[in-house]
């Protein structure tokens, strides 16, 4: 159970970290710093559910594993994009801290993004219910028989 709650809170946690550092403003140092956090969650979570989705008891959690095996190093790959195009944009602002907002309207980023966001929001999705599909099946397993 400890596995499914820690992958869930990592992929939350990565997208409230976008959230948090969305909230200082739309500048290059805030838009990166969110990307290398996201990044240093996201990355642990890849790590575990691939461990993982070899060992797990039933159906539905095996093909949530394998939805979130596909769906988190997506959203890894893409945040990874985005990560590079804000650097990049930050060298062509003269490595200054920027107004960014411009980058969401095209270029890598934007692209990047429409990868990111959906692989993301599905991941989030899938680890609360595994985490659930995992309880229910934890409690089973407790219950007396009888």
């Amino acid at each position: 159970m400890k596995r499914p709650v820690l992958i869930a809170v990592l992929a939350w946690a990565a997208f409230f970290a976008f959230i948090f550092f969305a909230s200082l403003g739309d500048s290059s140092f805030p838009h990166i710093a969110a990307h290398v956090v996201q990044l240093a969650l996201l990355v642990p979570a890849v790590r575990l559910i691939w461990q993982m989705k070899k060992v797990l008891p039933t159906r539905l959690q095996r093909v949530l594993s394998w939805s979130l095996s596909v769906t988190l190093p997506l959203a890894v790959v893409g945040i990874s994009i985005e990560l590079v195009a804000a650097v990049v944009r930050l060298g062509q602002d003269g490595w200054v801290n920027k107004e960014t907002h411009d980058i969401w309207e095209h270029g890598a980023h934007m692209w990047a993004a429409n990868l990111t966001v959906p692989s993301l929001m599905l991941s989030m999705v899938a680890s609360l219910v595994l985490v659930a599909a995992a309880a229910i099946q934890r409690r089973r397993r407790l219950e007396p028989v009888g």
